[in-house]
């Protein structure tokens, strides 16, 4: 498949999803409240007249007014809201992304290196722990470490450098072991190919080889992984944002979904902020997509 074909069919997919979350977002969500000998029932009232109405509406108003709607807060509009908490993630994303590639790349050739040895225990026997590990479990943990035994980091500061570094760090801690399986594999894959031969022959440095030749070779296949990595990204970010009140995309999205356990969705229920950050998070993975694609393409093994 082309390259264009395989960036249109990703964009395709990803329209087609956020066009169903929309939908999803629409559904009227009014209950009928009834009483049953001495508990209160509450039952979803759908109808697809009501259903289609709140569609029509929804948009027509946003065409109208040229706004997604109102917030929960007064005299804020909900793009206005989605678009700070989503710059406030997006700091954090990017950061997780630099983060996770270049110690991930790190942590893989010392992986590699170390496989060689009989240090071996603290290469690709650390990677392997990390990830063995569920990611959010391992985010709790770590959360709960630094809140209760490392009392000078001021962990759930909203100002100065703890308010972003502590997140950033937090969310690269998994995608740094994912990119470090992948970069050891790649460069445990090359070995014994002619050109690694060849460079032997010539008398080149270890680290020449690695880093010059075979880092380079493979570094498309590490660039393909890039959606896996913003997946686990995302994921994490989820975590670390809500424990630590992060007034991110996450933290926002629950307190527009206004979630109630007795009657499900709340009076608060903001769907504008929720399409907008949907609609966010939909392109962001749209461009790692198409950056995967080129790398498949123009950076694959030579």
């Amino acid at each position: 498949m082309s390259l264009k074909s395989q960036m249109l069919k990703s964009t395709l997919i990803s329209v087609f999803a956020f066009m169903l979350v929309v939908l999803i977002v629409l559904i009227p969500r009014d209950l009928n409240m009834r009483i049953e000998g001495y508990i209160v029932v509450a039952d979803p009232a759908f109808k697809w007249s009501q259903f289609t109405e709140n569609v029509y509406q929804f948009f027509s108003n946003a065409i109208a007014s040229g706004s997604l709607g109102p917030s929960r807060y007064q005299g804020q509009s909900a793009e206005a809201a989605a678009f700070e908490a989503v710059g406030m993630s997006l700091l954090v994303i990017v950061s997780a992304l630099f983060l996770g590639l270049v110690f991930g790349v790190l942590k893989g050739v010392a992986d590699y290196k170390l496989s060689k040895t009989k240090f071996s225990v603290f290469g690709n026997w650390t990677t392997w722990l990390f990830q063995s590990m569920p990611d959010f479990f391992l985010m709790l943990v770590i959360q709960w470490y630094l809140v209760k035994h490392v009392p000078f980091i001021r962990y759930f500061a909203v100002e100065g450098w703890e308010a972003f570094v502590i997140p950033a760090l937090l969310v690269s801690i998994y995608p740094v072991v994912y990119i470090a399986r992948i970069t050891s594999s790649s460069l445990a894959a090359q070995e014994g190919k002619l050109y690694i031969m060849l460079a032997k022959a010539k008398g080149l440095r270890d680290r020449v080889i690695v880093f010059k030749h075979m880092l380079l070779n493979g570094i498309g296949l590490i660039l393909t992984h890039l959606p896996g990595l913003l997946v686990y990204i995302l994921s994490n970010l989820f975590i670390v944002e809500l424990y630590r009140n992060y007034p991110g995309a996450s933290w926002r999205l629950v307190q527009a979904l206004d979630f109630n356990a007795y009657t499900g969705t709340g009076p608060g229920y903001e769907p504008g902020i929720i399409i907008y950050i949907c609609f966010s998070f939909m392109v962001l993975f749209l461009l790692v997509q198409w950056i995967s694609h080129m790398a498949r393409r123009f950076l694959g093994p030579q």
